[in-house]
């Protein structure tokens, strides 16, 4: 009775797991299906897949892109731009075949949004490609998602299509871009990787690397925004991405221009970009509103400019950041000096107002694609403000998260709670103390992480509690009190024993072990059942004891950690993985012929 119910919850559970939603479209590139869409079997297929997608999708739809090269327009036509809709979300990143989201892996399976129409990018042809990958205008607002691609060789280099090489975005455009690369693309003008003009995107973990506003032999004596440029009332927020190796004339990140606009830049790295002539090589702004907080600047070149890595003239807020580094013609790193910039890292120190600010110079781990966490004692750590960081802050830029207190340091910033750091990352704890902080032992796959917590496995069982007894044992009908018990340690690579035994059962009766992956406590069979559905069971097994006569003399004792080698249950092979165990044994004399031992709540560790 009681295997049936379980049964039947864990149908009824199933039957609420749906893979997609109803309106999903599919686009692979290797497709050879009948191309409806339907499936990952019937995707839209080639480079023109996702074109035909986007043509046909409904507000509330997906569309889910396997890795491939796909491109505005068959048949050369620059104008040709991918348009965005709203109510529809488009995730790149899928090998094809996945039926979640939690599946993809948009670093392993890249999603390519192509500029080069003429296939000839490799020969060093640009003079072909589509002016702009993306459009999108005043009709498009934060419901248009594209999550997850490769923006590839947008070439903006007419005089009348001259700006944002990657994204033009235009007359209040408004739409979301997370996990995005935006990489060579360039404009003759302005934005070589986006242009934003009275609009306001939301840019979230996205990456611009090695875009340009400096096409050789371009009609205009200065450009501006290597990688963006914004102006005429737009309001623009970028979160948790990385600004590398663009180039300007004049400003080779970021530029905000207009006394309407505003900027917001949080928890982003800008490394290496450089004007090649007057501005900045990170950051220029003269919008009405600047907010830069948590940020790393660092590496960036200002050729002959009398501007620093960041030029903000006006009011702004410049919190919680990490500049040094950046070389120009004179030595300041922010300008002007009369900025209110607070609890900031500045090497050469800053010479304007503001408090908390610090010049020593920090000490980074050298760990992951961009090595600027700071490392165990650094100068920085514990050191910002928490009312200057960004409000809704909870992730650095790489995906760890803020406010995380290092015992070892000194509080000197300011909040309640633990003190937010300065720079883009949060220093990390090194639970498993090998010199390493966490999140650089899970980048370079020192240490694993299989629940995706952000936690080296091997130290959620170490600090995590070890197994414990819980729930009620039934008494049986010798008055016995049967009792679960435990030695060794649960582990899924380390196979010394780990025995779950039971004592005080009745004596040459059959029983068994049995488990699952919540805890409960229902009454059942006269007793307590402390393990939730679906329960799964271990062999069947003798209590022995003795020979002869009827007492409690009885034991049980099973292996777990052979069982785990044995890969019956995969699940018993994730680090973490919280288990529930419980004896059942025969008992012919009892009403519902059921014993029943208290129960065991453990943790799978490394």
């Amino acid at each position: 009775m009681s295997t049936r119910r379980l049964s039947l919850l864990g149908i009824a559970l199933l039957a609420l797991a749906t893979p997609a939603l109803a309106g999903t479209r599919y686009v692979d590139f290797n497709a050879t299906g009948a191309g409806t869409g339907t499936s990952w079997t019937d995707a839209y297929y080639g480079a023109g897949g996702l074109r035909i997608a986007l043509s046909v999708a409904l507000p509330g739809d997906e569309i889910w892109v396997a890795d491939g090269t796909y491109k505005p327009i068959a048949n050369g036509n620059r104008n040709a731009s991918f348009l965005m809709k709203n109510g529809v979300t488009v995730y790149g990143g899928f090998a094809g075949g996945e039926t979640s989201l939690a599946q993809r892996d948009f670093v392993a399976n890249p999603a390519i949004l192509s500029g080069d129409l003429g296939g000839n990018d490799g020969a060093g042809v640009f003079t072909d490609n589509t002016f702009h990958l993306f459009v999108a205008g005043s009709t498009v607002d934060s419901t248009a998602v594209f999550d997850g691609f490769t923006v590839r060789g947008g070439y903006a280099n007419s005089h009348t299509l001259d700006v944002g090489g990657g994204l033009h975005c235009f007359a209040g455009g408004s739409p979301t871009l997370r996990n995005c690369t935006f990489v060579a693309n360039r404009a003759i003008y302005t934005g070589g990787a986006a242009h934003i003009d009275a609009s306001s995107p939301t840019f979230i973990g996205c990456t611009f690397k090695d875009n340009a506003a400096d096409i050789p032999g371009a009609m205009f004596a200065s450009t501006y925004g290597g990688a963006v440029l914004l102006q005429n009332s737009s309001h623009v927020t970028f979160d948790r991405c990385v600004f590398e190796n663009n180039s300007a004339i004049s400003g080779g990140g970021i530029v905000a221009d207009g006394s309407l606009s505003s900027l917001h830049c949080s928890n982003s790295l800008f490394l290496g970009n450089r004007s090649t002539g007057t501005g900045p090589g990170a950051i220029s702004s003269s919008a009405a509103i600047t907010q830069i907080r948590n940020c790393t600047v660092i590496g960036s070149i200002s050729s002959g400019s009398i501007f620093g890595a960041i030029h903000a003239p006006g009011v702004p807020t410049i919190s919680n950041c990490i500049v040094l580094q950046n070389s120009g013609s004179i030595p300041a790193q922010i300008t002007p000096s009369g900025l209110a910039v607070t609890h900031s890292l500045v090497v050469p120190a800053y010479a304007g107002i503001g408090a908390g600010n610090i010049s020593t110079p920090p000490t980074f781990a050298a760990c992951g694609p961009y090595p600027y966490r700071l490392a165990a004692g650094s100068a920085g750590i514990d050191a910002g403000s928490n009312a200057g960081a960004a409000p809704g802050l909870t992730l650095d830029l790489g995906g760890s998260p803020r406010f995380v207190d290092v015992p070892s340091v000194a509080n000197t910033g300011v909040g309640s709670g633990a003190i937010v750091d300065m720079g883009c990352y949060e220093a990390d704890i090194d639970c498993n103390s090998n010199g390493i902080p966490d999140a650089c032992d899970l980048a370079s796959g020192a240490s694993l992480d299989l629940n995706a917590n952000g936690v080296p496995d091997e130290c959620e069982c170490q600090s995590g509690p070890p197994p414990s007894v819980y729930c009620t044992a039934k008494r049986n009908s010798l008055f016995c009190i049967p009792a679960i018990g435990f030695t060794g340690s649960p582990s899924a690579t380390n196979f010394g024993p780990f025995v779950i035994h039971a004592t005080n059962v009745l004596n040459q009766k059959s029983g068994l072990l049995f488990y699952g992956y919540t805890q409960q406590a229902t009454p059942f069979l006269g007793g307590t059942l402390c393990i939730g559905s679906p329960v799964r069971r271990t062999p069947t097994q003798l209590s022995g004891g003795t020979a002869t006569g009827a007492n409690c003399t009885g034991t049980y004792s099973f292996d777990f950690n052979a069982f785990i080698a044995s890969g019956v249950d995969p699940l018993l092979q994730n680090f973490g993985q919280a288990v529930f165990a419980q004896w059942w044994s025969r008992d012919p004399q009892d009403p519902f012929l059921t014993g029943l031992t208290n129960a065991l709540q453990f943790t799978i560790c490394q």
